[in-house]
């Protein structure tokens, strides 16, 4: 490999140094460019009067003000079981009828047992009236028919009792029983209950407890049975308190609230899920704003047009429906920014689109 003069290794260095302060002299001519963001765009709205309510929603289940179990009070065959679930009954309609013969023949002894004990007694009775007879002979004969009736009318008893009938008027829920099938006296035959007297038991959170007893008489209830969209609309109906109950459950840290339903008509049942509104605050008239004007954390922006800016505002304590939220007075005729919200700041200049 050929050496470079010492001549040719000085130009080079020469031509090097000059390359770099004509780089210098061009990085120190450059002006340097600051980065400006854009203004953000906005779009702006003023409050509309309207009316909003207050209200807290809860689940529950629709419940006869009474359901009452039917319980035969002798066991045996069911011989008859003629009611089905609907069906209207009046009190003392025989829902079944249980096997007497063996409370027949019960009855059958009691009986001649009572008519001879009964023959026993009248006649020392009279023998006792006429001094023919000791006070021991008569307190002992008496003592034997007591008994003898006793047991006679505890066979009558039993055999009435296999007629089960209906102990009050109303419809049938349940008759899963069937001829054949064994009545006993742990289990129901049928249940019962006046189903256009109904009622819903809510249980409501112990932080609104409060809240439904001071309150009371100014809460409005609206009880709705969701519908299937494309088939049928929501039934709704109103109600009214019936009963708050004046302890907290301490498992579930809930209470119970008995709302009775004012005119249920044929949408609403026993054992129907329902949602139920409870309407404690009315505002009507009032300038309003939807709450997608809000943030997550409950703030919104107000917009001045004399300068182009945004203001901060906190509305964690505006009421609310859920659709709307009451704007307070004094910024009943401002601009609220109704989109961009989530991408300005306290004071920022924006860009209003129309």
């Amino acid at each position: 490999m050929p050496r470079l003069s010492k001549k040719t290794l000085i130009l080079s260095c020469a031509a090097l140094v000059v390359a770099l302060i004509v780089i210098i002299f061009l990085l120190r001519g450059k002006k340097s460019s600051e980065y400006v963001a854009p203004t953000p765009s906005v779009t702006i709205a003023k409050p509309t009067i309207s009316s909003v309510e207050q209200s807290i929603t809860i689940s529950g289940y629709v419940e006869a003000k009474a359901m009452i179990p039917v319980v035969p009070f002798v066991s045996g065959t069911i011989t008859d079981y003629p009611v089905k679930a609907g069906d209207y009954v009046e009190k003392d309609t025989i829902l079944a009828k249980i096997d007497d013969a063996p409370y027949r023949q019960q009855f059958l002894q009691a009986e001649a047992a009572y008519t001879g004990y009964k023959s026993t007694y009248e006649r020392i009775e009279n023998l006792f009236k006429s001094g023919a007879t000791t006070q021991q002979n008569y307190d002992s004969a008496k003592a034997q028919f007591d008994a003898a009736k006793a047991q006679y009318d505890l066979a009558k008893l039993q055999m009435d009792y296999t007629l089960v009938k209906a102990p009050v008027s109303g419809t049938v829920l349940i008759a899963d029983q069937a001829v054949g099938s064994i009545g006993t006296t742990t289990q129901p035959l049928t249940v019962l209950a006046d189903i256009n007297d109904l009622v819903v038991r809510l249980k409501v959170p112990e932080k609104y407890f409060d809240l439904f007893l001071i309150k009371r008489d100014q809460i409005k209830i609206k009880v709705i049975r969701p519908g299937i969209k494309g088939m049928y609309e929501d039934a709704v109906t109103s109600a009214t308190i019936e009963n708050i109950a004046p302890y907290i459950s301490p498992e579930s840290k809930n209470f119970q609230v008995v709302c009775h339903l004012e005119t249920p008509g044929d949408r609403f049942k026993p054992g129907m899920f329902i949602k139920v509104e409870t309407i404690y605050d009315t505002f009507e008239n009032i300038p309003v704003m939807p709450v997608t004007t809000q943030k997550l954390d409950k703030s919104c922006y107000i917009y001045f047009e004399d300068t182009n800016t945004v203001k901060y505002i906190d509305m964690k304590e505006a009421a609310s429906d859920g659709k709307n939220f009451v704007v307070p007075n004094e910024y009943a005729n401002c601009f609220f920014v109704t989109d961009g919200q989530n991408s300005v700041f306290d004071g920022q200049k924006v860009r209003v689109i129309e």
